[in-house]
């Protein structure tokens, strides 16, 4: 295969080499409406947990085509990292990424670290997960202020906490090249609950690492005044009492190397997106990206009191059809709370996840993530994200859900952030417990 010389047209190619059967698909053209009347037409379109909320009337979909590209929506770092790392990087037995020629963890690693899998690779999911890790690194530190809130089907919204979410990857992010590494730190983490007042200073901190360790996972509860060393498997705990949990960040954020991958197949799906346009992104005077205030707000069925689906449901987005991966993810680790899970991963941009089908220890369905995206953009060439903006666990076993919402009304989200590393140790994460 030749490398073209457009970075669009080669991601769009590379993810192509995945040669597997879509499922017939169902006559789906923009401008179409799809709702309980309609259902059969999205068919084939969506996992079978979501077509069953279709068809019962929890939603209703608008379809549109877009008018931009996501997969265009990369890095410098990102686009030149498509001839750079061609055969450069592999996993090994045990899931770790490590350099093809010596066999031992790369020193630095800039953009996306595959730019051609094999689908006959056995390695070939945990290889795409390793390229949305990094796809999200080359963005640079991220701040993304976001709140949880709680939805029953009948009680509608029950409670809301507003936290923040501070990301410093160490490999991957522009300018991280040149700082210190030496305990060998892929990123670390902040989270932090801002409000209500009962739950305000529960705080997280985590490490993850570049080689086998399982993260270090620290956090604050006000109720005992003390910080606590957490298990791995916590990730998979419920997030103060909601819906999600921490590993659910962008449907994935646990470390590739914990989970068994498999790569099932492709086909086209419906996935929502917040607009079919791309939302104003700006930049500061120290060269922060940020989105501004005026983005467009998702809106849900609680807010409108004539609404007849699940509350919990968006009521304003729109939706198009795209190309998508289907992986599974089995976790190692036996006290891990979740099954099998199964991931469908946007076919042209590494980060977008559509949807997360998530299984109990017993390998029954449970429950569904489902995250919904829109391209922003600024008046220079370069600033160009892609960004998350609601965040749905849906439990179906108990009808209700949690979402949760980054950024808004003044809450800006950034990227290429300039954060004090000192906040990210443990004396600086203990100033933030009070």
């Amino acid at each position: 295969m030749s490398l073209p010389r457009s970075p669009a047209v080669f991601l769009i190619i590379l993810w192509l080499f995945f040669a597997a059967t879509p499922a017939a698909l169902a006559d789906v053209t923009a401008g179409d409406v799809i709702d309980k009347s309609n259902w059969e037409k999205a068919q084939g379109l969506m996992p079978d947990p979501i077509l069953e909320w279709l068809k019962r009337g929890d939603f209703s979909m608008e379809v549109v085509d877009l008018t931009y590209e996501p997969g265009d929506y990369v890095t410098p770092e990102v686009k030149k990292s498509l001839e750079a790392n061609k055969g450069k990087y592999d996993v090994d037995a045990n899931g770790l990424m490590i350099e093809k020629a010596t066999g031992k963890l790369p020193k630095f690693i800039e953009g996306i670290p595959f730019p051609e899998i094999d689908p006959n690779d056995p390695n070939a999911a945990s290889k795409l997960m390793y390229n949305k890790t990094y796809y999200s690194y080359a963005l640079g530190n991220n701040n993304y202020p976001f709140s949880v809130r709680w939805v029953g089907r009948k009680s509608g919204l029950e409670r809301e906490v507003i936290c923040d979410y501070k990301n410093y990857p160490l490999d991957g992010a522009p300018g991280a090249r040149e700082e210190d590494n030496s305990e060998k730190v892929e990123r670390m983490q902040l989270i932090l609950v801002l409000a209500p007042f009962d739950i305000k200073g529960t705080n997280i901190m985590s490490w993850r690492y570049l080689d086998d360790r399982q993260d270090s996972t620290n956090s604050y509860v006000p109720a005992i005044r003390r910080v606590r060393r957490m298990s791995p498997s916590n990730r998979s705990d419920s997030f103060v009492g909601s819906d999600i949990c921490i590993d659910d960040a962008w449907l994935f954020d646990g470390k590739t190397m914990s989970m068994d991958w498999k790569f099932v197949g492709e086909r086209e799906a419906l996935v929502a997106f917040l607009s079919p346009d791309p939302q104003p992104l700006e930049i500061t005077k120290n060269g922060v990206w940020r989105t501004i205030k005026g983005t467009k707000e998702p809106a849900y069925g609680y807010q409108d009191k004539t609404w007849q689906g699940a509350p919990w449901m968006p009521t304003n987005l729109v939706w198009t059809k795209r190309l998508m991966y289907v992986i599974q993810a089995t976790p190692k680790d036996p006290y891990y709370n979740y099954g099998m899970q199964e991931i469908w991963l946007d076919a042209k941009m590494p980060l977008m996840v559509g949807w997360k089908i998530i299984h109990d220890r017993a390998g029954n369905y449970w429950k569904m993530g489902w995250e919904t995206y829109a391209g922003h953009q600024g008046s220079e060439e370069g600033q160009k994200a892609i960004v998350g903006h609601t965040l749905m666990g849906i439990d179906d076993r108990t009808n209700h859900a949690s979402l949760l919402r980054l950024g808004g009304g003044d809450y800006h989200v950034t990227y290429f952030d300039d954060f004090d590393r000192n906040d990210f140790t443990l004396a600086g994460f203990q100033r933030f417990c009070k």
